[in-house]
């Protein structure tokens, strides 16, 4: 009998916050049987773009999550799913979008 798949996600941080207009990374725990995963986020706010980055040895890695200049602001609970060996495991954070600072004009 194999032992069973373990399989689990975990962010350094529950909750990430991010401007308008700019980019944020965080670390991505993943433990996997295997070396590789697939990784999706859903839903992401109209505005935010992600990728991700495994290290070399394992699956974990960095989380770079990136807000267009015309991003809407608010708190959005994404789930991060991660799938390896037939399992898939996830995860809820909590994503604060901010406005981006006015450029007042004289």
């Amino acid at each position: 009998m194999a032992p069973p798949v373990t399989l689990s996600v975990s962010l350094s941080n529950p909750t990430v916050t991010l401007t308008a207009g700019s980019t944020v990374s965080v670390s991505v725990v993943v433990v996997a049987p295997t070396e590789t995963v697939t990784f999706a986020i859903n839903p992401l706010p109209s505005g935010i773009a992600y990728s991700y980055k495994e290290s070399e040895s394992n699956p974990s890695g960095l989380l770079t999550l990136q807000a267009s200049p015309s991003a809407d602001p608010g708190s959005y609970q994404p789930t991060i799913i991660v799938g390896s060996s037939g399992k898939t495991a996830s995860t809820v954070f909590t994503l604060v979008v901010k406005a981006a600072p006015s450029t007042a004009m004289n």
